[in-house]
């Protein structure tokens, strides 16, 4: 009897340790351990989160979604970057506030500027050029220029809220408030916990690459741009913040950082070029193609405030000018012509096999309206016409210049080849035959006058602060 007893007690024992085992967690996927931004995160608007080095973000999906997420070593792996121009939510040295920005004195909440173009932001990786001072106080001195830009973190909230996670910060207004702004904003992107590129505590800081990883795959991220610190001056020892400025050493070093990092898939955010040309010279076409060559797969230009061409070099896209996307210190590009009063929002598809590069498979063309107060899709024949004026700039790069089939909706879409073998919309829409048609003899005359034009900056009223207006710099403010 006292065998059968122990026997039971034994088999009671052995029962409860295997539903003990069976009910822990099951562990990490490895790959979690990489800093692992959600596209979607919805950070609460007007709530600081806690502060935490850059180097340890750590927000990590549930693990059967991260398992489900990474491919097989036999399939192929699909992942999508959406690219948009200037951004900043507040208008010329205005004062921030929490929860909305100044445009001409109105206000506006920042979620009331996002509802139209926030189903756009839906890529893996979404990329945005930050073109602002991030501070939530008002005692910074400004620079004395002609115009001046700094936003609430909360603007930056509703950005990464809509879907942004990447942003580039080297642009000529990351110093509109000197040092103070420029660690400021890096203070705050930081606590926000959201990847930025360009701006540094130090040369090297600025021109290291950041890194994100989304289903599996690595993307690095470099920026730079006109603007920024002289760091080279700076004296032995001294601390200063600023970014790299778009010179051939500078482009090579960011190149060099990217080309070095960790990642399959590299990206480098340039600000530069003639403000309100829709035309690209054969000198920034021979740098950027350097830059390809050093190991860069994607350039993405912006500073033009219109969109320029687009050219495929060695298979790897260069965007020469996305024009603006959300920033109320602009003035309504809406009143120029068909070749220079859009926005262009852009979302590459890349595919490869597990082990091969990652290549363009699709590139769609998305120009968006209002970007100086509330952007939006453009109406179908719109939207048509401006991609055809976008065919039309791509003309001049030859056969590497991509040519977009124009979609019923009036977006644009590139298939290249392979592209079928996209799992999604975009392969099934590529399958169907999508192809370039060119546009009817009246339209290509229509863009051809339209694009030949010069655009200029338009003056509007604008409160200048005390120290300019003192020094007899500007009454007015020019809207960049």
């Amino acid at each position: 009897m006292r065998q059968y007893v122990a026997l039971g007690f034994l088999g009671l024992a052995s029962m409860a340790l295997v539903m003990k085992l069976w009910s822990q967690p099951a562990p990490l996927h490895p790959l979690t351990s990489f800093y692992d931004y959600v596209p979607n995160y919805r950070a609460p608007l007007m709530v600081q989160t806690p502060k935490q080095p850059f180097a340890h973000l750590s927000m990590v999906k549930p693990t059967t979604e991260v398992e489900s997420s990474v491919p097989s070593a036999s399939a192929e792996r699909q992942v999508s970057i959406l690219i948009a121009g200037d951004t900043g939510l507040n208008g010329s040295f205005q004062p921030v506030h929490a929860g909305f920005g100044l445009k001409h004195g109105a206000r506006t909440a920042f979620s009331d500027a996002t509802p139209h173009v926030a189903p756009l932001i839906n890529a893996d990786v979404n990329i945005a050029n930050l073109e602002t001072v991030v501070t939530d106080h008002n005692n910074s001195t400004a620079s004395l220029k002609l115009f001046g830009f700094r936003t609430h973190p909360d603007a930056v909230r509703e950005l990464m809220r809509i879907g942004f996670n990447v942003f580039s910060t080297a642009n000529n207004h990351s110093m509109d408030y000197g040092l103070d702004g420029a660690r400021e904003t890096m203070k705050h992107l930081r606590a926000l916990g959201v990847v930025h590129a360009g701006m540094g505590e130090n040369r090297h800081d600025a021109m290291s690459a950041k890194l994100i990883e989304r289903k599996g795959v690595r993307f690095a991220f470099g920026a730079l741009g006109i603007g920024g610190s002289g760091f080279g001056s700076l004296h032995s020892g001294e601390m200063r913040p600023g970014q790299l400025t778009v010179t051939e050493r500078d482009l090579s070093d960011v190149a060099t950082s990217l080309r070095d990092s960790q990642a399959d898939y590299r990206v480098m955010s340039v600000h530069y070029g003639t403000e309100f040309d829709v035309t690209t010279s054969s000198s920034d076409r021979a740098r950027f193609a350097r830059v390809i060559s050093s190991g860069v797969d994607m350039v993405i230009g912006h500073h033009h405030h219109v969109a320029a061409g687009i050219e495929l070099v060695n298979g790897a896209p260069v965007f020469y000018g996305l024009g603006n996307f959300l920033h109320w210190g602009t003035q309504d590009m809406g009143r120029h012509d068909m070749c220079h009063d859009y926005g262009l929002v852009a979302r590459v598809h890349l595919g490869g096999k597990e082990g091969e590069r990652l290549a363009v498979k699709a590139i769609e063309a998305i120009p968006v309206t209002e970007m100086h107060i509330k952007p939006r899709r453009l109406g179908a024949i719109a939207s048509s016409e401006r991609v055809q004026a976008l065919n039309y700039l791509n003309r001049q790069f030859g056969e590497n210049g991509v040519r977009f089939a124009v979609e019923a909706d009036g977006t644009g879409l590139y298939c290249a080849p392979g592209a079928d073998t996209l799992r999604d919309e975009i392969g099934a829409r590529c399958a169907s035959g999508a192809a370039y048609v060119p546009p009817s003899p009246a339209l290509e005359a229509r863009i051809a006058t339209a694009c030949a034009r010069r655009v200029v900056r338009i003056v509007e009223e604008e409160q200048s602060p005390p120290e300019i207006m003192q020094l007899g710099l500007a009454s007015t403010n020019a809207l960049n």
